[in-house]
């Protein structure tokens, strides 16, 4: 394949792929004459024909798979609910990133219309100073037209300015920048600075200058020819229409900065809770490496074929592993043992992870066939990772290959197939033709190894020492040093087989925490962006205010000439601002309403519509506006009304 060519996964694994084998080489080989039901690849890839839509698709592949069902009774059984669903491979890559990455997109605009906002407000007050020039100069025979596209090239000059700057600190920090993004990701390896990002900063910078910039050049276009030549009109706080652009523009800015702030506040709070979040088990002090047992295309030569085949090597390799320095405690498990590990989540899939099963006693004729997350594992590994155990008993060394199979059910599984009974003692068996019963001997409290955010599934624990598998992790808990534990385990794990491979050394807290790194990168860029807005905020109320007090400076000599005292004029100033600060707040309030109702997705624990983070949020900003306008308003307390009464 050519250099660039990417997988279409959805792992960093998936993607940053360099080799493809052929899919026997992935699972053990089928039997000369395998049967129907063993369904080992549970995705493919397709292409439409031209003209034929998924819908249209989906509907043939529905009737062929009710002809099997027809066809082969025992192979697919109608409670099995067996069948095959179409989806577009785009979604199957992007997955449950797309609320996020809208988020992000979301944010980003908020940010821009902010800054175009308060350039806005800026350029709206200097048309308003250049008043008698522009007067002038419609004196002088300029058409307004001219004028026009005068105040507009000055617009859009600013903003390609500013957009090269963009562009320049892009190319410098992209690098740095990208270290920031989280691997899980998806198409992260394709980002970069091409032609598609120059159009859309081209394209983004003329429209911000084009379309703020015209409501200044308009109204300075429209300027009154006779008030603006007279004296009188260098000391007015301009026409009413631009007083209230100026007062709409503050507001508008406030509004935008408040949808941001709340959303930051409501991602930080999801992510908090998150945090604190009962795990259900404890992943300080631990680790995990792997391994993977051969394959032989002849199965007589698999090492590994069966439980009885497997013990000795998983028996001498937890005696090795416990000698090795700092390790106090050793388990073993399948590739879905790892709790929260997103990246081997299809590679327990295909390990046929889902547990589809009949319960003894239980007429499913016509019904769904039960389901639950099959684990794989040794007997300390509850003790390992800490998973109290609720009722009954754990593996012990005497349930071994020879023994009838047994099991441990989360409070999940129990509460789920046996609501209002005792779960031990219950008998179980695979949902397939021949599998053995499995007896319930114990239940262990929920652990969320699967998702932080969403809630448990039911979990089944089998005993690896009765149910052979041949992707293994080895958990190790200690005063472990992580430089140097995964050669430990590779030499110990090669010592027993050479031609064993040992990778991806990871602490278990690490895996808890790359399984919330999209969601802390939506936070900390929202975050980020929502300071960035408050910022701005200020900025603009507080420039605006200063214009208008400047403005004003006649006006409010005459009122300290007629004995109005200095906490009048402080108090008229704040006024003005404590308008157009609660105004903007509840314009803000009103587009959070709306905006929170797309959150839903990202977050947890807290409502969209938290009352507390809405009314907090909302007095931070109108306390932030009155503090940003305090500055000029004593400003306006100090004027000397000799000084106003003369001033131009």
């Amino acid at each position: 394949m050519p250099s660039g060519f990417r997988a279409p996964g959805r792992s960093p694994a998936e993607r940053n792929s360099e080799v493809w084998a052929a899919t026997s080489f992935f699972g053990s080989p089928l039997p000369d004459e395998p049967p129907r039901n063993r369904r080992n690849l549970p995705e493919a890839i397709g292409r439409l024909k031209p003209g034929l839509t998924l819908v249209e698709a989906q509907k043939q592949l529905d009737l062929v798979v009710a002809n099997l069902h027809k066809e082969y009774p025992t192979d697919y059984p109608a409670h099995s609910a067996w069948r095959v669903r179409l989806a577009p491979l785009k979604e199957i890559v992007i997955g449950n990133v797309r609320p996020s990455l809208i988020l992000l997109l979301g944010a980003v605009a908020l940010v821009l219309l902010i800054a175009c906002v308060n350039i806005a407000n800026l350029l709206l007050a200097r048309a308003s100073g250049r008043g008698r020039e522009i007067a002038l100069r419609q004196a002088l025979g300029a058409a307004r037209s001219r004028l026009v596209r005068q105040l507009l090239t000055e617009s859009i000059l600013l903003s390609l300015l500013g957009g090269i700057l963009g562009l320049c600190i892009l190319f410098g920090s992209t690098h740095y920048l990208l270290r920031l993004v989280p691997e899980s990701l998806p198409r992260l390896d394709e980002v970069s600075i091409d032609w598609s990002v120059l159009a859309f900063t081209l394209l983004a910078s003329l429209g911000a200058g084009l379309i703020f910039g015209l409501a200044p050049a308009l109204q300075a276009g429209r300027s009154d020819l006779l008030n603006a030549l007279k004296e009188a009109a260098r000391t007015s706080s301009g026409s009413g229409q631009q007083a209230r652009t100026r007062r709409g523009l503050v507001v508008a800015e406030f509004a935008l900065s408040l949808m941001l702030m709340i959303a930051a506040c409501l991602l930080l709070r999801s992510f908090w809770d998150l945090l604190n979040a009962p795990l259900g088990f404890a992943p300080e002090g631990a680790m995990t490496v792997r391994t993977r047992l051969p394959y032989p295309n002849d199965l007589k030569m698999d090492r590994y074929a069966t439980a009885a085949q497997e013990a000795p090597f998983v028996h001498e390799l937890l005696r090795r592993s416990q000698a090795l320095s700092g390790v106090e405690e050793v388990a073993l498990g399948d590739s879905g043992a790892v709790p929260l590990d997103q990246s081997q989540k299809e590679l327990n899939l295909l390990a046929e992870g889902h547990f589809f099963m009949r319960l003894e006693g239980r007429d499913l004729a016509g019904d769904q066939a039960p389901w639950a997350e099959r684990v794989m594992v040794t007997p300390n590994y509850f003790h390992l990772l800490r998973i109290p155990l609720l009722r009954g008993r754990f593996f012990d060394e005497f349930d071994d290959d020879k023994k009838p199979q047994v099991a441990v059910v989360d409070e999940a599984f129990a509460r789920t197939y046996w609501p209002n009974e005792d779960a031990l003692g219950k008998r179980l068996r695979r949902d397939r033709a021949g599998s053995p019963w499995i007896t319930v001997i114990g239940v262990v409290a929920n652990a969320r190894t699967d998702s932080l955010a969403e809630p448990s599934v039911p979990q089944i624990y089998l005993n690896l020492f009765q149910a052979e598998t041949h992707h293994l992790a080895i958990f190790l808990r200690g005063k472990l040093d992580p430089a140097s534990i995964s050669q430990q385990v590779r030499n110990v794990v090669q010592s027993i087989d050479p031609r064993l491979p040992v990778f991806g050394a990871q602490k278990i807290d690490e895996t808890v925490a790359a399984s919330l790194s999209t969601r802390r990168f939506s936070l900390q860029i929202v975050g980020l962006f929502a300071l960035t807005a408050l910022l701005l905020s200020a900025l603009g109320i507080c420039g605006v205010i200063s214009y208008m007090v400047s403005e004003r400076t006649h006006e409010i000599g005459i009122r300290l000439a007629l004995g109005a005292g200095r906490r009048n004029i402080l108090k008229m100033v704040l006024g003005q601002a404590m308008r157009l600060a609660g105004l903007g707040a509840a314009s803000g309030l009103i587009g959070a309403l709306i905006m929170s109702r797309l959150m839903v997705g990202v977050l947890y624990g807290v409502k969209p519509t938290d009352p507390a983070t809405f009314a907090g949020l909302a007095l931070l900003l109108v306390a932030v506006g009155l503090l940003s306008c305090y500055i000029p308003a004593r400003r306006a307390t100090r004027v000397d009304p000799i000084v106003a009464l003369r001033y131009e």
